[in-house]
Formats: structure tokens, sequence, C-alpha cells
């Protein structure tokens, strides 16, 4: 059972890589017809086609209603039959009883209020603002405190032009490392519109910053490094 679950999942990881990712399908579309695609199999056996039924259950609920997690893990450079054991954990240790409902976007719309749960003193806001400026991470001619606490403070309405996506990602994975924001800031990015393409022209997603997050990990740059660094010190 375990190893259809893994192959499922492996595959609809790929699906997603390839048609919503790189090919803009959205999110909902790829879910319908990911699962309508594989509702029958080629066996007579009760208990194969019991086990593939069980199976495609776990894969959509882990698709909609668990759609943030595994976007995550999908995101990530490998996704391996460890990963596909961590997402039927998550699975497991879910509340069926209070389903969450999901819109074009794959994310829950009845998710908590948009925050980072940060609570930054004024010389850090003073060194993010300074990092920020430093490595050109946005489209402004000066990144300024005003910027930078809109930002973290989830203001309704403010935009700001993301200049390098792969710098901007490692920024917030840095801030989380060091216990300043919560683990779902990618979601909150994206619920709350703040961070706006290079080119003016979309939105920056919560998938894109996964995928941006992982090639920077992959390839560690002096920019990428020092940005690490600045975030290390807000402590001191």
């Amino acid at each position: 059972m375990a190893e259809e679950l893994f192959a499922l999942l492996a595959e609809a990881r790929e699906i997603y890589l390839h048609d919503v990712v790189a090919g803009g399908k959205r999110y909902g579309r790829f879910v319908d017809d990911f699962i309508n695609s594989h509702r029958y199999i080629d066996c007579d056996s009760a208990v194969c086609r019991n086990c593939h039924a069980m199976n495609l259950h776990i894969a959509r609920v882990l698709l909609t209603d668990l759609a943030e997690r595994t976007r995550l893990s999908f995101a990530a450079d490998t996704f391996s039959f460890g990963d596909c054991m961590e997402l039927k954990m998550v699975y497991d240790i879910s509340d069926p009883g209070a389903p969450a409902g999901r819109d074009g976007t794959g994310l829950v719309p009845d998710a908590p209020p948009i925050s980072f749960d940060c609570n930054f003193t004024e010389k850090q806001m003073t060194g993010i603002v300074a990092c920020a400026n430093t490595y050109h991470l946005f489209c402004v001619s000066a990144v300024s405190m005003e910027d930078m606490e809109a930002l973290f403070a989830c203001r309704e309405g403010f935009r700001i032009r993301v200049n390098n996506i792969r710098h901007v990602a490692v920024l917030f994975d840095a801030l989380l490392e060091g216990s300043y924001i919560q683990a779902h800031w990618q979601s909150v990015l994206e619920r709350g519109k703040f961070l706006v393409s290079k080119d003016g022209k979309r939105f920056v997603t919560a998938s894109s910053l996964s995928t941006a997050l992982s090639a920077a990990r992959s390839c560690m740059t002096s920019t990428t490094m020092a940005i690490r660094k600045a975030v290390s010190q807000l402590r001191e």
C-alpha cells in the first residue's frame, strides 16, 4: 500500500512542477485532473481496488485539505519514500472532522489571520533594512524602515517588487532559522500579495518561493551566505 501511495504522490509532484509551477495551470484544476485520471486500475481483485481507493483518498486529502504542507514537500529538490511517509504522517494526525475547503490556489480559505508572528526591535529592523539595501533584494532605490515595517506587519495593500527572488527567500528562511518568524512565511507572503515579481506582472507565490529557496540551498553563493550572516548578527 505504501509503495503505491509513493508512486501516486511522486507522479503528482512531477505533474505539479510541470503543469502548475512551470506551466501556470491553476492548482485546483491540476488536483481535479489528477484525481479523476487515477480513479481506476487494471485489477479485478477487490483487495487491490480497495487499496488503490484508499491511497487515492489520501492523495486527495494531501492535495486539498493539506495543500500548503504538500506543496512545500513537492517544491524540494527531491521527493523520497521517506518524504512520502512524512506526508502520510501529516494525513494521519489531521482532523477529518473539520476539512478545509480550497480555492483555485490550493490554499486554505479559512486560514488564520495573515501574520508572521514577529516582534522585531528597532535595532533588528534597522539590520533587516540594511541587509535589503546592501544586497538589493527589492526593486527600489532604497528600502526604508517604513517599507520593512509594513511588510512584516502584513499591512493590507502593501506591495514591493522583488529584485532577486532567491535572495528574498534566503532572507526569510534565515529569519525562520533564527526563530524571528513562523514556518508559514511562504503562505503569508502569497496570501497577503505583498511581493510582486521583478517584471511587475504577477504576485510572488508560495510555490515560487519554495522553488527559489531550494535552488538557493543547492547552489550557495557569497551573497546568500552574506544574507544569512547578516540575519545571524541581528541578535548581537
